[in-house]
């Protein structure tokens, strides 16, 4: 709780009230003169609303009680948020325990009265200006005034007896009051971190030398990101040369695997061709002979065998009649007649002589083997 509370707790802090003066009249003006007391008022009550917060803020602590968030209503409670406390007075057993929550209900008035008050006060003055970085108090002044319809020279010398700080911080909000040539300026903390009364009297020196620190080590880390970019570039450019290195190392082990897997396929297979035997034979792919087994011819090559069965999981080739544009299937011719009927295979014609299996027996004979088979009608 505690932890979620520091989180809104920053900003009252550093929205105190008005806090320091900057007269510059010719003669006191009434009007200018209720509205810098008017200003004096608010700065009375911010700095009551501030620490009665401070000590709220601990109580809520204590009671483990999760801090509202901020807003317009500075951190109040909400309505749940009492409604859930009184419930908690009246389970407490714990005497010290309800005696604060108590406490922190009662302050929750007080907390409400000093906001309306400090609103109230804040309701009749004017808008503040808000200080950014680079910022002066003359040169706000200056561009109130001329805002105002002062001429350029009649601002300077309204401000030639004016007396401004010599320092702003980012935060701080400068108000101007002009009345009649009359001109005033009032310096509250506004959202900066330091008051500036503490600032007044802080000394310029440190705040310079933390400067130049600050300019050194920004430019130290600017050539450390210079050198951590250059080492990220060349460690980039690792990584693609690596990613490019493993592309074709995969790309080669694919192809590797590729060309086994043909090569592994080849070596288990048969490579065959199925004809008529009367067309194979003038293809010069076999010869037949007057006498005996027909054999291979001239034109037997790799190139003719566009066939494969893999023995790896398969040893039957069905021939169909059709396929050849037979009518039927008389014979089948198996070249090279090395190839023993029975032994090596096996020929079955079926009864209308429209498909013709032939059934390898002896695998291993037929593995990366060709051979033709000659279909007669």
């Amino acid at each position: 709780m505690a932890r979620g509370g520091r989180r809104w707790f920053a900003p009252v802090l550093v929205m105190a009230g008005l806090s320091t003066a900057f007269l510059a009249c010719k003669r006191e003006d009434p009007r200018i003169r209720a509205l810098t007391e008017k200003a004096a008022q608010a700065d009375d009550a911010a700095q009551q609303l501030r620490q009665a917060w401070v000590e709220q803020f601990d109580r809520l602590t204590r009671a483990g009680v999760k801090s509202p968030p901020f807003g317009t209503s500075l951190m109040l409670l909400t309505a749940e948020q009492k409604q859930a406390l009184e419930v908690r007075v009246r389970l407490e057993k714990d005497n010290s325990r309800r005696g604060l929550i108590r406490e922190i209900l009662e302050k929750d008035l007080e907390l409400r009265a000093l906001s309306e008050k400090l609103a109230g006060l804040k309701a009749g003055l004017p808008e503040p200006e808000l200080v950014k970085p680079n910022d002066s108090h003359y040169g706000l002044a200056l561009r109130f005034l001329l805002g105002r319809g002062c001429s350029e020279a009649q601002a300077r010398q309204i401000l030639s007896r004016a007396v401004l700080a010599e320092r702003l911080a980012p935060g701080f909000e400068v108000y101007h009051f002009y009345e009649d040539g009359n001109y005033a300026t009032w310096v509250s903390q506004g959202r900066a971190t330091v008051a500036p009364g503490d600032l007044v009297n802080q000394d310029p020196a440190p705040l310079a030398e933390a400067r130049d620190e600050a300019v050194a080590a920004g430019r130290r880390l600017q050539r450390e990101l210079g050198l951590l970019m250059e080492q990220k570039r060349q460690i980039e450019a690792d990584i693609a040369a690596i990613q490019a290195e493993r592309k074709r190392v995969l790309e080669g082990r694919d192809q590797l695997q590729s060309e086994n897997a043909k090569l592994t396929s080849r070596l288990n297979s048969l490579h065959y061709l199925v004809g008529v035997r009367d067309t194979l034979e003038k293809e010069g792919i076999i010869e037949v002979p007057l006498f005996g087994k027909d054999l291979s011819g001239r034109n037997w090559r790799d190139g003719v065998f566009t066939r494969n069965l893999d023995l790896r999981s398969g040893h039957t080739i069905l021939i169909r009649a059709q396929d050849l544009g037979l009518k039927q299937i008389r014979q089948v011719s198996v070249v090279p007649g090395s190839h023993l009927p029975d032994q090596h295979y096996r020929l079955t014609l079926s009864a209308d002589r429209q498909i013709a299996t032939v059934e390898l027996l002896t695998l291993q004979r037929f593995k990366n083997d060709k051979v033709v088979f000659a279909v007669s009608e």
